[in-house]
């Protein structure tokens, strides 16, 4: 929502600034939250994949006043109990 401040045209991140988390780390937290094995198809690291992210969110709170309020485990958390409240909405989407 805060976003819809006027700011003009601005890329922004959001995210949990300089705190990275690798997509192993997510992967295994999801595992432990829904008890069940992902099934992991690895493919060869492509040359417009990029390896590391330092994004910042300083312009977020410059621009917006948005700092993150919800840390990784937690969001994972609510976003896992949101879905299982949600299941057959989001089956019904056709994507």
């Amino acid at each position: 929502m805060k976003a819809l401040k006027p700011v003009g045209y601005q890329v922004v991140n959001l995210g949990g600034g300089q705190r990275p988390v690798t997509l192993t780390a997510v992967i295994e937290k999801l595992q432990a939250l829904l008890d069940h094995k992902a099934v992991i198809d690895g493919r060869p690291f492509h040359v417009a994949d990029i390896k590391y992210t330092w994004a910042s969110i300083d312009k977020a709170e410059r621009l917006l006043g948005w700092r993150p309020e919800v840390d990784l485990d937690e969001g994972l958390r609510r976003t896992v109990a949101w879905y299982r409240e949600n299941r057959e909405f989001v089956r019904s989407l056709k994507l």
